[in-house]
């Protein structure tokens, strides 16, 4: 009996044809001003005013409307910027990018980062930040709470008397009534009226000055205005004293830093005073230069000896305590000869013990 072959189905098409991928026109605009952002030209970067992208298949038109940094060489500087946009357009969408378009339509002068002298080049950046300032979060959510808890309550029983015919709260009646009898004589007046001036000003303060005490700012970057930093007075002080205590001869070393100066308290356990003294100052202003810091601290040493401290050039000098005589032996007179002294063993230095009496046995350890 002859079979019939079976029948085959119709060809599978393969996985990497069943479906397709759709690039939207949005991604790739995105794309291209995030890459034309990220261009440098000499130190700074390209500000994106606008841009368009248009996809048809697996190709791409894209166009980006810029300002580039003053001063600058615009074709090279437009040149840069399209290869970069091409370049990344290419390689994050997978298109292939066939026209990259860029209009230069304005320059931007960076008035904040000074031209760099050749006698600084290599030095630490110079210049003047301030504080940064406190936000003050808590001062402000507490005086934000009572203002409003007060209002609420105020206007709770305000519109409690007018529309709902209620009697006025007694509290606010007792206030209205006390005020009404009380003048600006009274103590009682005169106390509130300070705590509320003291509260006023103490707010007043807050507002005025920036906080944060306990950051040091440090000096900006050329070319990176917008970006601050501090340096804790903590970390500054601990900087400090790790340099200081690798100065021979110097221990027990505290380091307090104030927003002005950095005060450095030392003992010396040997070595010549003035010197050490000069070799802290010296290593102290080196680790402050190489902090940063916007305004520079000015260091404040202290050096003291320890109680066995001496001199290098004159050597300690001990004078031995005199003999101890024993109790039992009496002071010589004059005039009289001197009475028999007990002699100790092994000769006529001082050793470890005193012949015993006559007749007195020895007891040796045979151990």
């Amino acid at each position: 009996m002859t079979g019939r072959p079976a029948a085959r189905g119709p060809a599978r098409t393969a996985p990497a044809e069943r479906g397709r991928t759709v690039v939207a026109d949005r991604a790739v605009r995105r794309i291209a001003e995030r890459a034309a952002a990220e261009t440098d030209i000499a130190g700074r970067y390209v500000r994106v005013t606008h841009g368009t992208a248009t996809v048809r298949g697996h190709r791409a038109d894209v166009s980006v409307d810029v300002r580039l940094p003053y001063p600058a060489v615009l074709a090279e500087a437009g040149e840069r910027v399209r290869d970069r946009t091409a370049d990344r357009v290419a390689e994050l969408s997978g298109l292939t990018v066939r026209a990259a378009t860029v209009r230069v339509r304005s320059l931007a002068a960076d008035r904040t980062a000074p031209r760099s002298s050749p006698a600084r080049e290599g030095g630490p950046p110079r210049g003047r930040a301030r504080r940064p300032w406190s936000a003050r979060r808590i001062p402000a959510a507490l005086v934000a709470l009572a203002a409003a808890a007060a209002c609420a309550a105020l206007l709770y029983d305000v519109l409690s008397v007018h529309l709902a015919g209620r009697r006025p709260a007694g509290l606010r009646t007792e206030a209205v009534g006390w005020a009404a009898t009380h003048g600006p004589g009274d103590t009682a007046v005169v106390a509130g009226g300070a705590v509320a001036a003291a509260l006023g000003a103490w707010l007043l303060c807050l507002a005025l000055t920036p906080g944060l005490r306990g950051v040091l700012p440090m000096s900006p970057v050329p070319g990176r205005h917008g970006q601050r930093a501090v340096l804790d007075r903590a970390a500054a002080a601990e900087l400090v004293r790790d340099a200081a205590s690798a100065v021979p001869g110097v221990t027990h070393v505290r380091v307090r830093c104030g927003r002005r100066r950095v005060r450095v308290r030392a003992r010396l356990s040997f070595g010549d005073r003035q010197a050490t003294r000069t070799a802290l100052g010296t290593t102290t202003g080196a680790a402050l230069a190489t902090l940063g810091l916007s305004r520079p601290l000015r260091p404040r040493i202290t050096l003291r000896p320890t109680p066995h401290w001496h001199p290098p050039d004159r050597p300690p000098t001990h004078t031995p305590p005199p003999a101890a005589r024993p109790a039992s032996v009496p002071a010589p007179v004059p005039g009289e000869p001197e009475p028999d002294r007990p002699v100790p063993f092994g000769g006529s230095g001082t050793g470890a013990g005193v012949r015993p009496a006559e007749g007195a046995a020895l007891e040796e350890d045979d151990s």
